[in-house]
């Protein structure tokens, strides 16, 4: 159960990089929210040729509260993907269906 990482999984959506960073550094200044992990695709390092142009920021985190301490859900692994709206119609059911053609062709 421990690797599981993304049965509670929300998309954000931004008009702007600019606010998705925004959203960013609140994520990260929320004593609540305990991320374990980034992947930004947004760098320019990224090679986007792995996910056919298809770039976000996806977190992993915690949210650590007396509630879900009490609960025992502390240590539940949400995902977060943080994505500009230009990139969401690459998300579309029609997208995916081109993305998984892509990733199969290249045997991954």
């Amino acid at each position: 159960v421990w690797l599981l990482c993304d049965v509670c999984r929300q998309s954000v959506y931004f008009d702007s990089l600019g606010a998705l960073a925004a959203c960013l550094r609140t994520i990260a200044q929320d004593q609540q929210a305990v991320v374990t992990a980034v992947k930004n695709r947004l760098t320019a390092e990224y090679d986007d040729q792995k996910t056919a142009g298809y770039r976000d920021v996806n977190l992993n985190l915690r949210i650590v509260t007396d509630d879900t301490v009490r609960f025992g859900l502390n240590n539940h692994i949400c995902e977060v993907q943080l994505i500009l709206t230009s990139f969401a119609e690459l998300k579309t059911h029609a997208g995916h269906k081109r993305y998984v053609a892509y990733r199969n062709a290249r045997a991954e």
